[in-house]
């Protein structure tokens, strides 16, 4: 679910409680408000570094940006593999220094803007690039690059869980808001039934927008950032693959198959179309 399936989501809500009759005023309850999202952005303030903090905004905001790992920045990544592995096939190891010193210069990288955009493929072809022109053994890259990748999920994940665990504790936290709303509503008995009623359903709304700040913003928001750290892992899994064969110096087309095949259906292009790409026909 991406930002427009969080409107989405409200405007059924919102649009089934007005069709059966509803006055949607009623759920304009400021007191309720303040309390919902002010637990859940003090629990967020309370229990993050700035660092964990910085990322879990990025996990709100994220919602509005599609997910980057489709088909057209695969085919970017498959040129790249495609370039290198010939560099090396044509002008041995030691020509891949010149990437690793000035990527931004190189000429299989310059025009690559989403690649170098990166930061974390870009670290890790460059680092990977590095060792192998240092001899290491590919045995060692690849567990290198596993830890490295795996690192990589862990710290990426972690805001989004972040989200999540604090969405599953707004339902909690409408049921504070509803019992502070029972509070005022004892408070008020023996009053005008007008103002009981503005009470309870106040109370009401709490406990309403407790369980629509969970299931229909909030755990949307951290799931679909879970979904997009796991399309990132993908990515960089399939750059893993091409950086193993560029190390044992395979055919380019062996190289870019391995990594075509390691790429997820849904974003995989076909082999002829990719062929096509990398040789620029």
């Amino acid at each position: 679910m991406n930002a427009g399936g969080i409107v989405l989501t409200l405007l059924a809500v919102v649009g089934a409680f007005v069709y059966e009759g509803g006055n949607p005023a009623v759920l304009i309850q400021i007191g309720e408000y303040i309390v919902l999202f002010g637990a859940f952005f003090g629990m967020l303030l309370s229990n993050a570094s700035p660092s964990a903090l910085k990322g879990a905004f990025g996990v709100i905001l994220g919602i509005a940006k599609p997910d980057p790992y489709n088909k057209k920045n695969y085919l970017e990544l498959l040129k790249i593999v495609y370039d290198l592995s010939t560099k090396v096939r044509k002008d041995g190891i030691l020509s891949l220094e010149a990437v690793v010193d000035d990527p931004e210069s190189s000429p299989i990288l310059q025009d690559a803007a989403f690649f170098l955009k990166n930061k974390e493929a870009r670290s890790l072809l460059i680092d990977a690039l590095r060792n192998i022109v240092t001899g290491i053994e590919v045995e060692k890259l690849e567990e290198m690059l596993d830890t490295n990748i795996e690192s990589i999920e862990k710290e990426a994940m972690a805001p989004a869980k972040m989200v999540g665990t604090l969405a599953e504790s707004m339902p909690g936290m409408g049921i504070v808001a509803a019992v502070m709303g029972v509070i005022l509503t004892m408070g008020a008995l023996g009053g005008s039934i007008l103002v009981i009623g503005e009470h309870i359903a106040a109370a009401l709304t709490g406990t309403f927008l407790g369980l629509l700040m969970c299931y229909g913003i909030f755990g949307p928001m951290a799931k679909y950032a879970e979904f997009k750290t796991e399309d990132m892992v993908a990515y960089l899994n399939a750059l893993k693959t091409g950086i193993i064969y560029i190390a044992k110096g395979d055919a380019p087309i062996i190289a870019m198959e391995a990594v075509r095949e390691s790429i997820p259906p849904l974003a995989r292009p076909e082999f002829d179309e990719a062929e096509s790409f990398v040789k620029g026909k």
